[in-house]
C-alpha cells in the first residue's frame, strides 16, 4: 500500500507540473497581453509593473552620472538588434561618456531615465521583456514553493494565495455538499431501482435519471431560480453569506446552489447504483444469503450494499472533478463568492498569476481525491490488492 502511495504522490507531481506547464504557454500564447488595455502611465510605474511581476528585467546605470542623451526608441513595438545604444551617462567623476547599450532582439517596453537625471550605479533605465523560458523557469521555482506572486487587478498589493484562500473554502463547501446531496438520492434511488426491476420503480427512476443528466446547470439554475425565487419567492436569489446572519437564512441562501449543482449528479449516481446492485443481486452469495433465511433488508445493509457502491466509489474521483468545475457554473448563477470568479475573469483579463494559483488549487484538489477513491476502493474490494 505505500509503495502504491508513493507512487501515485510521484505521478501526482508529473501530472501538476504538466497542468502548470500547458497553463503558462497557453496563456503567454493567446492574443493580447495583461497591459494592453491600461491607461498611459508614469514611465517609473510602467517599468514598476514588468519588473515586479517578473515579466521584464532591467537595465541599470554602470556609473554614477547624469544622463546625457536618451535614444529616440519606440515601446513595445520594435525589436532591436545587440548593442542598439540606449542611452549616455556623463559620469560623476568626469572623464569618457559611458553608453548603455541593449542585449540581442530586446523590445523595450518602458523607459525609465530622462535627460538631464542623476542616476546611481544601479539605478534603472529601461525595462526589456525576459525571455519567455526564463519566465517559465522563474515562475516554476515560485509555483514550487505555493507562491503565485500578486494579481495583476489588484496591482501588485494582493498576494494571489491571499485570495485563493478566501474563496477556496467556499467552493469546497458548496461542492461536499453538492457532493452529499447526489450520493444520498442516488444510491437510494439506485437500490430500490435494481430490487424493483423492470416495475413501475425501476422506469420511474431511469426516465428521471435520463431527464436529470440531459439538463445541464447553466439551464437548471434559471429554471430553479424562476420558480422558486421569482414565482414562489420561498428562496433569495444570490447564494452563500445570508444577510440577516441568522443560521435559518444561511441555509435559505445556501439551499438553491446546492440544489442546482447535486441535483445534475444524482441521475449518475442512481444509474451507477442500479448496475452495481442488479450485478450483486445475481451473484450466487446474494442468493445463498436469502437461502438462509436473512431478511432482504439485512442483506442489503450488511452485505450488498459494499460491493454494489464500487461503481459509486470508481466515479467519485471525476465525478468530484466534475462537481468542482461545475461548481464555477453554479457560483456565477447566484453569485457565490467561490473560486469562479478568481478563475473566469482572470482568464479574460489575462491576469497570469491569479489563472495559475487557481489552475493549481483546483488541480491538487482532483488528483487528491482521486487518491483517495483509489485507497477507498482496495478498502471496499479485498480482491483489490494495491501493492
Amino acid at each position: 500500500m505505500m509503495r502504491f502511495i508513493v507512487g501515485r504522490l510521484f505521478g501526482t507531481a508529473i501530472v501538476l507540473w504538466a497542468i502548470v506547464t500547458l497553463s503558462f504557454f497557453l496563456m503567454r500564447f493567446a492574443p493580447g497581453g495583461p497591459f494592453d488595455k491600461d491607461r498611459k502611465l508614469p514611465a517609473n510605474v510602467e517599468a514598476n509593473k514588468w519588473v515586479i511581476y517578473g515579466m521584464g528585467v532591467e537595465l541599470t546605470a554602470p556609473v554614477a552620472g547624469t544622463v546625457d542623451a536618451v535614444a529616440d526608441v519606440e515601446l513595445k513595438k520594435k525589436v532591436y538588434d545587440k548593442g542598439t545604444l540606449l542611452a549616455v551617462i556623463q559620469p560623476e567623476a568626469g572623464g569618457e561618456l559611458v553608453e548603455v547599450r541593449l542585449p540581442a532582439d530586446a523590445m523595450i517596453v518602458a523607459m525609465a531615465a530622462t535627460k538631464g537625471q542623476t542616476v546611481l550605479p544601479g539605478s534603472r533605465i529601461a525595462v526589456v521583456p525576459k525571455s519567455l523560458w526564463q519566465q517559465y523557469t522563474d515562475a516554476i521555482g515560485h509555483y514550487a514553493l505555493l507562491d503565485f506572486g500578486k494579481t495583476f487587478e489588484s496591482e501588485g498589493r494582493t498576494d494571489v494565495s491571499e485570495r485563493l484562500l478566501k474563496a477556496l473554502p467556499i467552493s469546497l463547501e458548496l461542492g461536499l455538499w453538492a457532493m452529499l446531496l447526489a450520493l444520498s438520492l442516488g444510491i437510494t434511488a439506485g437500490i430500490f431501482a435494481a430490487l424493483k426491476q423492470n416495475t413501475f420503480v425501476d422506469y420511474s427512476v431511469m426516465s428521471v435519471s435520463m431527464l436529470g443528466i440531459s439538463i445541464p446547470t447553466m439551464v437548471s439554475g434559471p429554471i430553479f431560480i424562476a420558480i422558486f425565487v421569482i414565482g414562489l419567492g420561498w428562496l433569495p436569489p444570490r447564494g452563500w453569506e445570508a444577510e440577516m446572519g441568522s443560521q435559518f437564512s444561511s441555509f435559505q441562501h445556501r439551499l438553491l446552489p446546492v440544489l442546482t449543482l447535486g441535483l445534475a449528479y444524482v441521475p449518475t449516481v442512481a444509474r451507477l447504483t442500479r448496475g452495481g446492485m442488479l450485478e450483486v443481486v445475481r451473484s450466487d452469495w446474494y442468493r445463498t444469503a436469502r437461502a438462509k433465511g436473512l431478511s432482504e433488508g439485512t442483506i442489503v445493509r450488511r452485505h450488498a450494499l459494499k460491493a454494489a457502491l464500487l461503481p459509486v466509489v470508481s466515479w467519485l474521483g471525476p465525478g468530484m472533478a466534475g462537481i468542482i468545475s461545475g461548481s464555477v457554473v453554479v457560483e456565477r448563477i447566484y453569485s457565490v463568492p467561490g473560486l469562479a470568479d478568481h478563475f473566469i475573469l482572470p482568464a479574460l483579463a489575462r491576469d497570469y498569476p491569479m489563472v495559475i494559483g487557481a489552475v493549481v488549487v483546483y488541480s491538487m484538489i482532483l488528483v487528491a481525491l482521486n487518491l483517495v477513491v483509489d485507497i477507498a476502493y482496495a478498502f471496499l474490494d479485498p480482491r483489490v490488492r494495491l501493492t
